[in-house]
């Protein structure tokens, strides 16, 4: 072998090693993105997210201000089957849908919060106003499953969201709807 096919050989391998190890850390960091993403879903959204707030549409949000009375009122939406975010993004698009949807599928009027099939929560309008329809109320909507009712996951979820929502605002237990 000649000292030019030496060299040959020799930077082969490290292109070899190079790109074997460019598709290794690829790799790694999709896997390391996937892990995260499924974190947060397994987590869910944060509650506290401002950029969720729904629109000021009139339909289910209005930006009227109100204090709060002292009520928390939990509703079935009629949407069954959504995560938060899918939630949400019903109510935030409840006026161009609503002409289009028929009886039961109507979306509801506005909620403080939304709460998904998978648990997550969202807070849609901020507690400083009024939820159409809800004069002075914390209103709460879930999803419910297929058979109308609450996940193991919305239900701890809605439990911890109802304690919460108590204690910051002095609320009694007879004072949530559900």
């Amino acid at each position: 072998m000649t000292k030019k096919e030496w060299r040959r050989k020799k930077m082969k391998k490290r292109m070899a090693v190079i790109i074997a190890t460019f598709l290794v850390l690829a790799s790694l960091t999709f896997i390391i993105i996937f892990l995260i993403g499924e974190l947060k879903k397994s987590v869910g959204v944060s509650i506290k997210d401002d950029s969720l707030y729904l629109s000021v549409n009139g339909v289910t949000r209005t930006g009227e201000k109100a204090a709060l009375v002292g009520i928390i009122m939990v509703q079935k939406s009629t949407q069954k089957g959504l995560t938060a975010l899918e939630l949400r993004n019903r109510y935030e698009r409840a006026e161009l849908l609503n002409p289009l949807l028929k009886g039961d599928d109507v979306i509801e009027s506005g909620a403080h919060y939304a709460i998904g099939i998978d648990g997550a929560c969202i807070e849609m309008i901020p507690l400083t106003e009024k939820a159409p329809g809800g004069e002075n109320k914390i209103i709460v909507v879930y999803s419910p499953d297929e058979n109308g009712g609450l996940t193991e996951k919305e239900q701890q979820t809605l439990d911890e969201l109802i304690e919460e929502l108590r204690d910051e605002y002095s609320i009694g237990e007879g004072n949530v709807i559900r």
